[in-house]
């Protein structure tokens, strides 16, 4: 009587937390309403799994539970609840993964007791515990897992999927897994090897897309801050413009006087000297691309506020011949280390060299900087130990090797040389 009693309340306490679990795991509010409904539904599932029980037997019952449990389950989220199909399959199927806890939990106990009503008391204590467990911290991750792209949620359902199909093939519908061979019991691992190496690659391209973005969102913000530079240096200018054109009449009586005098040398430094006040109103160009401009431009101001020279040689086009993108991804992460780099060193040594040349279809990058000590090189590769260093060297390398160009690090002297060809 008594295991009767466990039987039956392990295969109700499964069946509901199946049912509760693929519905939290998408989303579906904990709430009293959907409680009912959901229960409702498991109370359908429930009368026909008793139904078939009864007239089947357990073993004909437990091979179509997907048909009476699963399916029904399946077309309550899709059309009531709406979600989509596909994440509502790899919810059902997630589910059904994680009663795995509780069946292994029962037979460990089994094989401890050798008694079948502890295998039916445990695995229901443990069905009761990871329920609460995964609907109090998981199911509000799982909803944003599952409301991603069709694309993303092939590769996480394609475990679940395979242990699905796995288990009913070889426990439900067969006995292999309890037959010895070899290649069924190994075939799980294979699987789990197969989409672990799927998901791997899956994660890189969504890394990448992911990196885009970020250097996408770093050179508008260089280029929001380079134009608010500009436009603080126009009003500057425009401020200095109108000072000089007041003194204006004032400079032409100086040189008049000088010239009546006889002292055209006094005259002509009194006029080189007024060009120098209307050269320090010019705003400078680096060259005619906009967003190499802005780059360059805010590296400039950064390495003023540090006291760094700036020694800047640009011949581009318009145009650049690779993409922008990648082109200043480079060299902000080359200019970010030379700035770093010649922090350290007393003020009158600070000075980074950049060099820009276009040569047919290719651009040659050339940056060079004193460094405060040499470092340590591993196949051509700067390489350090320090904690968050050795990014920016890296990020260079997969920009250049994304568009299949050639870079080279090396000491000249006491400089640090970076030389790249695009």
């Amino acid at each position: 009587m008594l295991l009767q009693i466990l039987t039956y309340t392990h295969h109700l306490t499964t069946m509901l937390f199946g049912i509760f679990l693929s519905a939290f795991f998408l989303g579906v509010k904990q709430n009293k309403k959907n409680v009912c409904i959901l229960l409702g539904g498991g109370a359908v599932s429930g009368l026909f799994f008793l139904i078939c029980n009864t007239v089947f037997g357990s073993l004909f019952t437990e091979a179509v539970y997907p048909i009476f449990v699963h399916l029904p389950l399946f077309l309550l989220l899709v059309f009531y609840y709406r979600f989509r199909w596909l994440p509502s399959i790899i919810s059902i199927m997630t589910a059904y993964l994680c009663c795995q806890f509780s069946n292994w939990a029962g037979i460990f106990a089994l094989s401890l007791s050798g008694l079948e009503w502890v295998y039916y008391l445990v695995r229901i204590i443990v069905t009761v515990a990871v329920f609460a467990f995964l609907s109090r911290y998981l199911c509000q991750t799982t909803a944003l897992l599952f409301a991603k792209s069709d694309r993303e949620l092939y590769i996480l359902g394609a475990m679940p999927f395979v242990y699905y199909v796995f288990d009913y093939s070889t426990t439900k519908f067969s006995m292999l897994l309890y037959s010895g061979n070899k290649v069924v019991v190994e075939f799980l691992a294979f699987a789990m090897c197969i989409s672990y190496v799927i998901f791997l690659f899956v994660y890189f391209q969504e890394y990448e897309l992911k990196n885009s973005a970020e250097q996408y969102g770093q050179l508008t913000n260089m280029q929001l801050n380079s134009l608010h530079s500009e436009i603080e240096q126009v009003r500057s200018s425009e401020h200095r413009m109108k000072i000089l054109r007041h003194d204006m009449r004032h400079h032409l009586a100086a040189i008049q006087t000088f010239i009546s005098q006889q002292e055209p040398e006094r005259a002509l430094d009194y006029i080189q000297e007024i060009n120098k006040q209307y050269d320090d109103t010019v705003i400078h160009s680096f060259c005619r691309n906009e967003l190499l401009n802005s780059v360059l431009s805010i590296y400039q101001t950064r390495f003023a506020e540090n006291q760094i020279v700036f020694d800047v040689q640009i011949q581009t086009s318009q145009t650049l011949c690779c993409s922008e993108m990648t082109f200043c991804a480079i060299l902000s992460n080359l200019l970010e280390n030379a700035m770093h780099a010649v922090t350290k060193l007393p003020e009158e040594k600070r000075i980074v060299h950049l060099s820009i040349f276009e040569k047919g279809n290719h651009l040659l990058i050339l940056q060079k900087n004193p460094a405060s000590e040499t470092p340590v090189f591993s196949n051509g590769i700067p390489v350090t130990t320090a904690k968050n260093h050795g990014i920016g060297v890296q990020s260079v390398i997969y920009y250049v090797e994304k568009e299949h160009g050639q870079y080279q690090f090396y000491m000249e002297g006491e400089d640090f040389v970076v030389r790249i060809i695009l």
